[in-house]
């Protein structure tokens, strides 16, 4: 390092725990043999195994440090500015113990062993205070690392959009984001002439030039923060042209982004939407996450985009595909090769935009729209609410209370999943069907409703009583040829293999057919056929599908339990249970006995079956339940699995279970905290 330089880097070694404490003199001579080096994302500062040959200081951008265990790389660490990788091997002498590799490009200070060894030789004070703190890492080096729960992120979104739809979009996401969230989010209008964005929010553009951005030191990460302008929300606005970036100032582009991603919590970058020149390619390049927008009027710019984005953001669990409106059938196979996001967005909400010019008021009359990114901002934030509902035939209609209650308290649900009656519940939601209007179709089912669709379905008893074809019907009645790529709120449901007694989650194909799929209550319904499978209900394998939640991505986990043990459920000679099939209304079970040929109507035959199956799933579901974070269990021991009549009771009873639980489920929510 040239002697001029060293004064301004002794600032940074001071806020370095492992230089932390020594005094000026000392940081002077280590500055004087540190040595700069840029390297590109992705670049492997060493690997697991190699000679110690120098120590690294993180000035900006990000890496992870890895390890093999158990035959596997796994990250152990992540590092940041002002982290140091390496210094165990330069005073232990061992081979290295751990791969670092770059998450950005990144600025690095390098002291290379002889240097280091020198520097302790002539001043020993500097090896005794290195000492002390690897001493103290090595107390707590057994102790899991995690991700920083601060950790920024730099997302980048190109649209393909008109220029006052883009503006809309990045504002209502960026502010959704700060919303959901509650961090720090700073949003940077990158256009080639930037200031919509800001004009969108109610602020009059203030554009960052080139003299500004070069007089900023960019090493800095509250450099930017100084630049931008705030809003009332907490959301900050930074407005730049690509120009301002380009020529002399490209040099410290990787700079900018990485204060970009240093400095806040999410930094969400908007380009211009056009052509993508070096500025454009970088941040796209280096973004944690890229958000490709589309829309039917600009519909070849999208294709354009389709075959030029993948180049610069290769890995596909970066890449999302929004599409702002109704999908057209014929467009799918544009979106092969990403997961794609779908927001519900009319011609009014642009000219809203154009008319009143501000956000807030476009969106008034678009509540779907502004759901739909506050969805997605959720999901960007890590903060992603995900719903499980249980096995339980009409006990199922307690999840519908859940809902309800949810709905009403603003408790958001970005994932949901589903097994048997639970599944049927899930699906409709996912597909946009609010709760009471759900609550309306579970009300429906009485008596008559039984006689009238179920009964005529029985078939000569093989391998069920019913052949489910009336079954899917009915869930086709309200779902249609959905498949699961069409709806709004991604969800899954169980089902089980009949032959090999595995786990079958469907995520893809139709929807009611998965629906009836996992509803397929065994000895009742026949198994259906599914992709050379025989699926019955999913009850048997997994009744409360919590960790499916995990595997979709769900960052909180909300499941509702309706197994009970066999001493809380309804039993013959019990208090209240109905004496003969002339005191109860007319019920799957009782059709089901009556179905039964004379010889085979053994007294309790059937209770005795489905008793041992809920018994079976009871003690499936409590070994299944350790990584939801609240479970709902509502108190149904006065109700029977048969009894769809009664859904107004049963909804209640998951309303108040819902209720009780408001507190716990509302503090892990970061928008409803209080």
């Amino acid at each position: 390092m040239k002697p001029e330089e060293i004064p301004s880097w002794e600032p940074f070694l001071k806020r370095i725990p492992l230089f932390a404490g020594l005094p000026p003199e000392d940081l002077g001579k280590i500055a004087a043999r540190l040595q700069p080096l840029s390297l590109p994302k992705g670049a492997t500062l060493f690997g697991e195994g190699d000679a110690p040959d120098a120590m690294y200081l993180v000035v900006s951008g990000q890496a992870r440090r890895l390890r093999t265990l158990g035959g596997v790389e796994t990250v152990v660490a992540f590092l940041s500015r002002g982290d140091v990788a390496g210094e165990t091997g330069l005073l232990t002498g061992i081979p290295r113990t751990s791969t670092v590799r770059l998450d950005s490009t990144s600025e690095l200070l390098k002291l290379p062993r002889k240097d280091f060894e020198e520097i302790l030789r002539e001043h020993p004070a500097i090896l005794l205070h290195l000492s002390r703190i690897l001493a103290q890492r090595l107390i707590t080096q057994g102790q899991p690392a995690a991700r920083p729960s601060e950790e920024a992120h730099l997302i980048v979104l190109d649209p393909g959009v008109p220029r006052a739809d883009r503006a809309l979009l990045a504002w209502t996401l960026a502010s959704e984001l700060a919303a959901q969230t509650r961090k720090r989010v700073l949003l940077v209008d990158l256009a080639p002439e930037p200031g919509s964005i800001a004009r969108a929010g109610g602020l009059e553009p203030a554009v960052v030039g080139e003299a500004e951005l070069r007089a900023a030191n960019l090493r800095d990460p509250a450099a930017l923060a100084e630049l931008a302008q705030p809003h009332p929300s907490g959301l900050k606005v930074l407005s730049a042209s690509p120009a301002a970036l380009g020529g002399r100032l490209f040099g410290s582009l990787y700079l900018f982004l990485n204060s970009l991603r240093g400095g806040h919590d999410f930094a969400l970058v908007c380009l211009g939407g056009g052509a993508r020149g070096d500025v454009e390619r970088a941040a796209l390049s280096e973004a944690d996450r890229v958000l490709m927008a589309g829309c039917d009027a600009m519909r070849p710019q999208f294709r354009q985009m389709e075959a030029e984005i993948p180049a610069l953001a290769p890995e596909p669990q970066r890449l999302l595909r929004l599409w702002l409106g109704d999908l057209e059938p014929e467009d799918a196979p544009l979106l092969v090769g990403a997961e794609r996001v779908l927001v519900p967005w009319g011609a009014s909400v642009s000219d809203a935009l154009s008319r009143g010019g501000r956000a807030d008021a476009a969106l008034e009359g678009a509540p779907k729209t502004r759901e739909a990114l506050a969805r997605l901002a959720r999901r960007l934030g890590g903060v992603r609410v995900g719903l499980a509902l249980g096995t339980g035939a009409a006990l199922g209609h307690a999840t519908i209370g859940v809902l309800k209650v949810f709905k009403r308290e603003g408790i958001p649900v970005d994932l949901i999943a589903g097994t048997s009656m639970g599944s049927l519940i899930a699906g409709c939601y996912a597909a946009g069907y609010e709760p009471e209007e759900i609550e309306e179709m579970a009300t429906r089912i009485d008596a008559a409703w039984v006689y009238e669709n179920l009964f005529w379905d029985l078939i000569v008893p093989r391998s069920g009583l019913f052949q489910g074809e009336t079954l899917l019907r009915f869930i086709r009645s309200y779902l249609g040829s959905r498949e699961f790529s069409d709806l709004p709120i991604p969800f899954a449901c169980v089902a089980a293999d009949i032959e090999t007694g595995e786990e079958v989650v469907l995520r893809s194909g139709r929807v009611a057919e998965a629906i009836r799929a996992s509803c397929g209550l065994p000895l009742i319904f026949a198994p259906i056929h599914w992709q050379g499978r025989y699926l019955v209900d999913g009850g048997l394998v997994n009744p409360v599908p919590t960790r499916v939640l995990a595997d979709l991505g769900a960052d909180t986990m909300v499941a509702v339990n309706l197994t009970m043990p066999a001493g809380d459920r309804p039993h013959r000679g019990a208090p209240g249970h109905p004496k003969s099939l002339l005191d109860q209304p007319v019920s799957l079970k009782a059709i089901g006995q009556a179905a039964l040929p004379g010889l085979l109507k053994t007294p309790n035959l059937i209770e005795i079956f489905f008793h041992m199956i809920y018994t079976m799933e009871y003690e499936v579901a409590q070994s299944r339940l350790d990584v939801a974070h609240v479970v709902l269990h509502p108190d149904l021991k006065e109700y029977s699995w048969t009894e769809l009549h009664r859904a107004k009771e049963i909804i209640r009873a998951g309303e108040r279970a819902a209720e009780e639980a408001l507190p716990r489920i509302k503090s892990l929510i970061p928008a409803l905290r209080s």
